[in-house]
């Protein structure tokens, strides 16, 4: 009985551990970057971040989206992103999803708005936003209101982010781009 039981509270702690945020992964290699910024909204916390590689077709199962890891004051980053140009697609909150509008620009003012370019190596900033005015539509697409702010600031958020990734060469990174600017 007490073998069994044993086995079960393995079982469960097994589990728990499975669920939630998925693990840091350690810097993959020297070329690799990261992004990084913060969302924050007037109810509620950010569940998820989505950001798209410019001109890469993300069709699962074959092709899947960087992950972001996001925690509940709003910051996130993407780790081991290759180089290249990316944009916010969009946030969740829970089960709701709120996607950018670039419709009306044409591919030149996309990238040269929109897209930031992450180097071999880089750690690079997406910003701070505040999300306002959400408003759920039932028969048509929900809306909402979302403006940069100055706090977080960068340093704020890569201090977060630098004791959040300890160990995994992350912090490292993020050490030294908190010196820099």
């Amino acid at each position: 009985m007490r073998q069994t039981l044993t086995l079960v509270v393995v079982f469960i702690a097994a589990f728990i551990s499975g669920c939630g945020a998925p693990a840091i992964r350690p810097v993959s290699g020297p070329g690799v970057g990261a992004a990084y910024g913060n969302i924050t909204l007037p109810e509620g916390v950010i569940t998820n971040v989505m950001l798209y590689k410019v001109g890469v077709v993300y069709a699962a199962p074959f092709k899947s989206p960087p992950q972001s890891h996001t925690y509940t004051n709003g910051n996130f980053f993407f780790e081991n992103l290759e180089p290249g140009k990316y944009f916010l697609v969009g946030f969740m909150s829970g089960q709701n999803a709120f996607y950018f509008n670039y419709r009306g620009m044409d591919e030149k003012e996309f990238i040269a708005k929109a897209a930031i370019e992450v180097k071999p190596g880089g750690v690079v900033y997406l910003g701070s936003y505040q999300v306002t005015g959400i408003e759920r539509n039932f028969f048509k697409t929900d809306t909402f209101e979302i403006k940069r702010t100055d706090k977080p600031t960068r340093k704020t958020i890569l201090g977060h982010l630098t004791e959040a990734a300890k160990g995994t060469g992350w912090d490292e990174r993020f050490a030294v781009a908190m010196k820099s600017k």
